[in-house]
């Protein structure tokens, strides 16, 4: 491979181009009785009942079969209102009779770390990648069997056992009762029905799949659901309903404590975005007895599907009379989370840099790199410029841009190979 002198583009967002701060307003509604699924971007959120839905099905993917219960719940008065309740039944034969008396120590709750796995999913082997714990795969038949019961108290204080019998390629088949056998209903859902969405959600109300998550999808959803909570007076963990923020699908989120949120760079936590859903959580504010405080040294970075990152700030919270959480959000534009340059031994010059009329880029390509490619420019709002298709032959090349026409501001160069994007960094047009 030929070296040259290189001149780097700036390649990091640890100076980001400045966007203004925006303020966005969230809400569950008073006494938190809704969930809130958040658009940043579009600086948008959709509402819905926390009693519109009561299970709900990963639908994403092929190999994804979690299940989890609406663990939401809202408080009227002061006083908590009804919950759903979900139950390990102890037994996989569905013909049995479940006695709720005796199951209380064996509760299931959402983990809230994943949307691949739910509470019906609580049970599995981690060391065991075909065990979900309500069913297990079967390499014969290419199905997930079902092998567990399950009892759910509805919020009417109604008793349901529910048994998924299979995940059959992309179909659900699921069936529920009272505990003694009557009224049984089988059910299917089939994520091809779902196409990208996250969950599909089932109410025992409408028996049947109900509407919850918005078109666009969603960067943040904004609900109470239960955590473990230490108690000072035991010193042992309680599962506690609380107020919280989850990440959607895709995003990745990262904390950062004891800054200055006004000039924290993300450049110091880029390394730290977690896939983790619960990132954001409940912490970001706290009771002091009388009144609700938020923490003013605290921010968060969020990590879009689409790769932009936003810089999120609460300041304010109104706990259950508005369930209203406001925030500063500064949009920090397109990162790429892909490769580097370095990371597949390419080297790259761009000059003039600043640009005004033409813009070359020299690349030095390794030879397993030698393929059909296309350099693309976009500008910080990720919109498309110029996309330019070409063949890579293995060694040095100088690929030419024409920039005459690129509107004055601050440009990305991506490199677009069939099994990557390589993100070349910054150039500024005149």
């Amino acid at each position: 491979m030929k070296y040259f002198s290189i001149i780097m583009l700036a390649f990091s967002v640890s100076t980001p181009v400045a966007f203004s701060q925006t303020i966005q307003e969230i809400a569950t509604g008073a006494g938190y009785q809704k969930q809130s699924f958040v658009n940043l971007a579009a600086g948008t959120e959709s509402l819905i009942a926390n009693t519109a839905w009561d299970i709900a099905f990963s639908v994403f993917g092929q190999q994804d079969a979690g299940i989890f219960v609406n663990e939401s719940s809202g408080s009227s008065m002061g006083q908590p209102l009804p919950a759903l309740e979900l139950y390990d039944a102890l037994t996989d034969n569905f013909a049995d009779q479940p006695d709720p008396s005796v199951l209380e120590d064996y509760r299931l709750y959402n983990a809230e770390k994943t949307w691949n796995y739910g509470a019906l999913n609580e049970n599995r082997d981690p060391a065991n990648p075909g065990d979900y714990g309500w069913g297990v795969y079967d390499p014969a038949t290419h199905q997930i069997l079902g092998r567990s019961v399950y009892v759910l108290k509805l919020r009417n204080g109604q008793y349901k056992k529910i048994k998924v019998e299979s995940l059959n390629g992309t179909t659900y088949t699921f069936r529920y009762a009272n505990l003694d056998g009557t009224s049984e209903v089988t059910k299917t859902i089939n994520k091809a029905d779902f196409s990208g969405k996250t969950l599909a959600y089932y109410s025992f109300t409408t028996e049947n799949t109900v509407s919850v998550e918005p078109a666009s999808g969603f960067d943040l959803m904004y609900c109470r659901y239960i955590t473990p909570l230490l108690d000072p007076s035991t010193q042992s963990y309680i599962p506690y309903a609380v107020a919280g923020i989850l990440s959607g699908r895709g995003v990745k989120a990262a904390k950062a404590d004891g800054i200055d949120p006004t000039t924290v760079q993300f450049a110091n936590y880029q390394d730290s975005l977690s896939t983790a859903i619960d990132v954001v959580g409940y912490d970001w504010k706290a009771f002091s007895g009388t009144a609700w405080s938020v923490d003013l040294d605290r921010a968060y970075f969020v990590k879009t599907a689409n790769n932009r990152v936003w810089k999120l700030y609460f300041i304010d919270f109104e706990g259950s009379t508005t369930g209203k959480a406001i925030f500063e959000k500064t949009d920090l534009g397109i990162v790429s989370s892909v490769k580097t340059p370095a990371d597949i031994h390419v080297e790259v010059l761009a000059y003039p840099n600043p640009v005004v009329d033409q813009l070359y880029v020299a690349l030095d390509i390794p030879a397993e790199l030698a393929q059909r490619g296309s350099l693309r420019v976009t500008d910080m709002q990720g919109r498309t410029v110029v996309q330019q298709t070409t063949s890579l032959r293995d060694g040095f090349q100088v690929l030419e841009l024409e920039a005459a026409t690129w509107n004055a501001g601050t440009y990305v160069l991506t490199l677009d190979l069939p099994e990557t994007a390589v993100f070349l960094g910054k150039v500024v047009k005149n």
